[in-house]
């Protein structure tokens, strides 16, 4: 009896061990989670900025029939909008900036993690460095306003610990 119980204890005390393991599912599910992916990839557009119109302009929005840009503008007109969006951009249009007015945020794509890439237990296994890609979809013609291409995956990095209730994202 005092074996099982011997033997019992031990199996015990390997199980609680091999706890702090992270799993790839079990890191993308805590990233996700605490990142909120899937998400919204947003853009600022200043309706009333020269230079925001010429972006939209460069990038083939209004050719597109998605906003038309008034070209001229007298010096009374100083500061009100010069881009306007039309039905066709419609769903791509989330919300008025709260604290500018002439602020218009658009859809670019939706962001999720696509995969966890690495995982890199510190020494402790309390703590963990967890490599992953974001992708970009339902890519949207706003996307043109970019810098980078939304078609290739984005290489992030999290430090995640381990806690007695399971692993946390280290913010």
């Amino acid at each position: 009896m005092k074996t099982v119980s011997v033997l019992g204890l031990a199996i015990l005390l390997m199980a609680s061990c091999s706890q702090t393991k992270l799993e790839k599912e079990e890191a993308a599910s805590v990233i996700r989670s605490e990142k909120n992916y899937p998400k919204v990839y947003e853009y600022e557009v200043n309706v009333s900025d020269p230079a925001s119109a010429r972006k939209l302009l460069d990038a083939g929005l209004e050719a597109e029939g998605l906003v038309t840009i008034d070209k001229t503008q007298k010096l009374k007109d100083a500061g009100q909008p010069i881009v306007h969006f039309t039905e066709k951009a419609k769903p791509y249009l989330i919300r008025i900036d709260e604290k500018y007015d002439n602020v218009q945020v658009v859809k670019v794509a939706d962001m999720d993690l696509a995969d966890v890439t690495g995982i890199q237990l510190q020494e402790d296994n309390k703590s963990a460095t967890v490599e992953y890609t974001i992708a970009y979809k339902n890519i949207t013609p706003f996307a043109k306003l970019m810098k980078r291409d939304l078609s290739e995956k984005k290489v992030e990095r999290a430090t995640l610990s381990y806690f007695d209730t399971g692993w946390k994202l280290d913010k």
